[in-house]
């Protein structure tokens, strides 16, 4: 059946078929390496929760109204999963720290995924943002040195 049919071809239109189910192969071979890279590799923008109690926790200070600060935690929570609160500020919070409401992120298990976060953050504005090392309870833990706010 098949010889009958290319019988009855070219040697142009059977070069032209060959291109064709060539550059098929091809693509089907690209399409399953990018599935395949899917599968192996992590998402863009994941950040992995300490699960321990311990990580990385970010700060956001500023907030004028509980309702900006919730604005904050749900886009946080809708775009990147990740455990979010709003804290009313104490007037023992800090000469530093502005706005009413805090809203914290975390913690996160790694120290570059914060940074990343903080940075992220920064761009969009929010001006008054730190990083906090938590720490579990009884646990002998050096003072943090990521506690440097910017402005």
């Amino acid at each position: 059946m098949i010889k009958a049919l290319l019988g009855n071809l070219t040697v142009k239109d059977k070069r032209a078929l060959a291109v064709f189910f060539g550059i098929a192969l091809v693509s089907a071979i690209y399409f399953a390496s990018g599935i395949l890279v899917t599968y192996v590799s992590s998402p863009a923008g994941v950040m992995e929760m300490a699960t321990s109690g311990d990580g990385y926790t970010l700060h956001i200070y500023g907030f004028q109204s509980y309702a900006d600060a919730q604005s904050l935690v749900n886009q946080v929570r809708n775009q990147r999963h990740l455990q979010t609160d709003v804290e009313p500020l104490s007037s023992a919070a800090g000469a530093g720290a502005t706005g009413r409401f805090l809203v914290k992120i975390g913690p996160l298990a790694r120290q570059d995924q914060a940074e990343a976060l903080k940075t992220e953050l920064l761009n969009a504005d929010y001006r008054s943002v730190e990083i906090t090392k938590e720490c579990l309870s009884g646990a002998d833990c050096p003072p943090s040195s990521l506690n440097n706010r910017k402005k």
